[in-house]
């Protein structure tokens, strides 16, 4: 099956992009399309007018400014993927890059695009999640940041209005003793998360836990955040008996549902699992933890 007939747009700046979404009325952005295109081949989606934002350079960047590590709109997954700072610094990200689908997919697909698209089974909203981090959007009265947990609303559904662009991703630089990670369990390679957990925790000079964020994929109607597991774990030492309680309490708190992949509590077991490994490589990566403490 072919595309229904659309209209194209190709804007070069943020304030055209949004110009157009402000004065047409059935129009859909174009990113990296790995949603969107296969979305208008079979007809699931037909927009009398297609916006694609490619053209605008502005939004092509991957950096560390100003106490935040920012991704642009058109910042790819396989850019994430290789960029030396990610590999150094930020482990949830490193981790999570190379899951996504596969390389094909990796080279063209945006992670701001697959953010917006607010899939529960995809992973850069539950990177997100426990980075505490931000999305930035820009609509007809300017500039607005959307925290990480007010931005996912429903299956494919978020808080961003129809007539905003996504134009950023950004999450706070790794404070001294910061680690991160995140662990996927899924079948095969390219297929989405059947269970997922992304951990990241924060450490005072005295090893203590002073922050920790834990987001989970593919365990409910929205990527969420494990926020009894976070508690549980603030102000103690990292250990492999209190990791083990912040899986059983992320377990907890997920609502997986039974499908043709497993049913809703064997996906539980797995967060579980999955949290204690993420938990133990984000302790490990933060410095102050000599020895694994994962399961």
């Amino acid at each position: 099956m072919k595309a229904a007939q659309f209209e194209q747009h190709e804007p070069e700046t943020v304030e055209e992009a949004v110009s157009l979404l402000e004065s047409l009325d059935d129009r859909a952005i174009l990113a990296g399309g790995q949603s969107m295109v296969p979305m208008l081949r079979f007809r699931l989606a037909v927009p009398e007018t297609v916006i694609d934002i490619n053209q605008i350079d502005a939004l092509d960047y991957l950096e560390e400014d100003n106490d935040w590590l920012r991704i642009g709109a058109l910042a790819r997954h396989a850019d994430v993927e290789h960029a030396d700072v990610i590999q150094e610094k930020y482990g949830s990200f490193a981790d999570a890059a190379p899951l996504v689908a596969d390389p094909q997919i990796r080279n063209r697909g945006t992670v701001a695009g697959a953010v917006a698209q607010a899939d529960p089974k995809g992973d850069w909203g539950s990177v997100l999640l426990a980075h505490e981090g931000e999305v930035v959007a820009h609509g007809p009265d300017g500039e607005r940041t959307i925290p990480a947990d007010e931005f996912f609303l429903l299956p494919y559904d978020t808080t961003l209005d129809e007539n905003e662009l996504l134009t950023e991703l950004r999450v706070p630089t790794p404070a001294a003793h910061e680690g991160s990670a995140y662990h996927k369990l899924k079948r095969k390679v390219g297929d989405y998360a059947m269970a997922g957990s992304a951990a990241r925790l924060v450490l005072d000079d005295d090893g203590r836990i002073e922050r920790a964020g834990i987001g989970l994929t593919a365990v409910d109607i929205t990527n969420v955040r494990a926020t009894d597991a976070e508690d549980h774990l603030e102000g103690e030492r990292p250990g492999s008996d209190l990791f083990k309680r912040a899986g059983e309490l992320a377990a907890e708190q997920s609502n997986p549902e039974s499908d043709e992949h497993g049913d809703a509590g064997y996906k539980e077991r797995m967060v579980n699992v999955l949290t204690q490994r993420a938990l133990g490589d984000a302790a490990e990566r933060a410095g102050l933890v000599k020895r694994r403490v994962t399961q």
